[in-house]
């Protein structure tokens, strides 16, 4: 009867392993797809400054072929300046986000869960 029951106790323990086990496997998976995910909104916020980089860029030149003085108080650049200081302050927060899911560590096994002899 003793093997038996060395028998049972093993197989739950080892249930109990396999189950947290698989809990941090999923919670391992969760948190880098929400890594990658939020990376992948840098890499959109990123190539929509590049966007308005090259806005200002040819806006710029076009007066310098026109031969007008610049005005970086003109809207068309002023719209652009202060989105892309919004895109920066995004690109920060989303930063930050990573940094905390990184830190994030998976749930222990709940209290209920352990065999008591």
């Amino acid at each position: 009867m003793a093997l038996i029951d060395d028998l049972k106790k093993g197989a739950e323990e080892g249930l109990r392993t396999l189950k947290h086990t698989a809990e941090e496997i999923a919670f391992s998976v969760e948190k880098q797809a929400k890594i990658a995910r939020r990376k992948m909104d840098i890499m959109k916020i990123q190539r929509r400054v590049q966007k308005l980089y090259a806005e200002i860029g040819e806006y710029v030149y076009g007066e310098y072929v026109l031969e007008r003085p610049l005005n970086i108080e003109s809207p068309f650049v002023k719209e652009r300046l202060v989105s892309i200081k919004d895109m920066k302050e995004q690109i920060a927060e989303i930063e930050q986000e990573i940094d905390e899911a990184k830190q994030m560590q998976s749930p222990r096994p709940e209290d209920h869960d352990q065999v008591v002899t």
